[in-house]
């Protein structure tokens, strides 16, 4: 087992795929973050060599036979590829012996070592004596074993020597369940408390660890609690340090976000107002975390339907990037998008379309078009396009940017999802309802199985098909569907979020036109 730095595993595994050959490599790693950081500095120096570097995530809890089987299949299409595979930790039944599915791997492990892909390991420190005892014979097919010792401190994300970092999958596995359970929980009335330390708590801190913080601020909202805890432990800092401490600075703006995600946007802009003066004053107008604040007040802004106030902000931060950064970086790139959407907000299509093409174009020259970054600024140009009436180049950009992600993060991620679901939104808008159906459909079967049936973006899902299937002549159905999405949004979303709101007025429609 060799140690080493992110640097030195990066120039590892580098030398190691070159040349393009099968093989297998194990990296144990301690830090999700350092391990992500690996991936994404490995694929830009495999890009220069023309090399694809493609992550694999592991189902969670599925049939051990069928998750080898559908591992086999993925790496079969990626010949001349990189595969990093992960989630092998929580690859494994629920309720399962967690060497179900590493037994079956094992069961195959001729088939996979002589597929034409490198393929990269990841097993984390916690599980690689299960790995190594569990399956030797396994193991020992590994023609490289490292060991990523460094784990760098991430922004926006709190750890400690004691705090558990887990895989991507592992978080999604408790989300799912929290989403699963939680219309069951509270059928039963059983006391919110009770919800929160059993489901929630271990959903969110699980989700944080793995750097899915929208996710975890999903489940946040769901909690009528969740704002009086934050409140409470705000004020106890802010009498204790003083409210201009980072911690009670960071978990103000945490509770802005939940507060957005909610649709209280006057209470969110209140904590953004708050934070950005503190920055100001403690770090300077030109400071990286005051830029950000003055970030999310705009989005807040441009929620409200200030857009010229949030369009000020958003310049303001554009050229203080642009000035500190140069054109071309991610943090300036990220800023013009946000200036893009208010412009399209504006009605300045034009304005939008403009500054998309430059993001799109910096984005793919300097991080090459399967980056997610990229993926976003093609999405974002696409539904730019859109609302322009150009319903053929975005379907063109859209569905790139689906075969992409697919490639990359697999047809169940989140964010391959998000981008079937805007491809769906231009074929409606162009009048293919049955295409449009059919997208919605795989899309509502997705979402439930992947996020659960309580997930904002599964009852996003659940509108949109109805609406379909009432256009389409199957208006039993839609009734029926738009009522349970009407009663899951009020139970997630609350009565007066502006998308339980619109499902209603939908529902009120289509029961006049039935």
């Amino acid at each position: 087992m060799e140690p080493g730095s992110i640097r030195g595993v990066v120039e590892r595994l580098r030398s190691w795929c070159i040349p393009q050959e099968r093989g297998l490599a194990r990296v144990e790693w301690d830090s999700v973050y350092a391990r992500q950081e690996v991936v994404d500095q490995l694929r830009l120096a495999l890009s220069d060599l023309g090399i694809s570097l493609v992550e694999i995530e592991l189902p969670a809890g599925g049939d051990g036979h069928q998750t080898a089987v559908g591992l086999i299949e993925k790496l079969r299409s990626l010949s001349g590829s990189v595969a990093s595979i992960t989630g092998i930790e929580w690859a494994f039944p629920e309720r399962g012996n967690p060497l179900d599915t590493l037994v079956s791997l094992s069961f195959q492990r001729e088939i996979l070592a002589s597929l034409p892909v490198r393929q990269i390991w990841w097993v984390p420190s916690s599980a690689t004596e299960r790995f190594i005892l569990g399956v030797p014979d396994l193991d020992s097919w590994f023609s490289l074993r490292l060991h990523l010792t460094e784990a760098p401190p991430q922004s926006g994300v709190q750890t400690t020597g004691s705090r558990k970092v887990v895989s991507v999958a592992e978080a999604r596995s408790l989300a799912r369940r929290f989403w699963d359970r939680l219309e069951a929980a509270r059928t039963q009335n059983i006391p919110e408390e009770r919800i929160w330390i059993e489901l929630a708590e271990p959903a969110v801190d699980a989700l944080r660890s793995a750097g899915l913080g929208i996710e975890a601020e999903a489940v946040l909202s769901q909690m009528s609690e969740a704002r009086k805890r934050l409140d409470r432990r705000i004020q106890e800092l802010s009498s204790t340090v003083g409210p201009e401490d980072p911690e009670a600075l960071s978990l103000t703006e945490q509770l802005a976000r939940l507060l957005m995600n909610q649709g209280d946007y006057a209470g969110a802009r209140l904590r953004q107002e708050r934070v950005l003066g503190a920055r100001s004053r403690v770090l300077g107008g030109e400071h990286p975390n005051t830029l950000t604040a003055m970030n999310n007040l705009a989005e807040t802004l441009r929620a409200q339907g200030d857009l010229v106030g949030a369009q000020r902000l958003q310049e303001q931060v554009l050229e203080a990037r642009r000035h500190a950064l140069g054109e071309e970086r991610p943090d300036t790139l990220t800023s013009m998008d946000n200036l893009a959407a208010t412009h399209l907000a504006q009605g300045d299509l034009a304005g939008a379309r403009r500054l998309l093409e430059r993001v799109l174009d910096t984005s793919t020259r300097g991080l090459g078009e399967e980056h997610p970054d990229t993926l976003t600024a093609m999405n974002n140009l696409a539904s730019t396009l859109h609302a322009q009436g150009d319903f053929g180049g975005a379907l063109r950009l859209e569905g790139r940017a689906i075969e992409a992600s697919t490639r990359v993060l697999g047809a169940e991620h989140p964010s391959t999802l998000a981008l079937m679901n805007n491809l769906a939104a231009t074929l409606h808008a162009q009048g293919d309802f049955m295409a449009a159906r059919r997208l919605e459909e795989r899309l509502l079967e997705l979402t439930t199985r992947v996020l659960g049936v309580g997930h904002p973006s599964t009852l996003t899902a659940m509108n949109n098909l109805a609406v379909l299937l009432f256009k389409t002549g199957d208006r039993e159905d839609a009734l029926w569907l738009l009522r349970k999405c009407l009663v899951g949004r009020r139970k997630v979303l609350g009565e007066v979020h502006p998308d339980t709101l619109a499902t209603a007025e939908s529902l009120s429609k289509l029961e006049e036109q039935a």
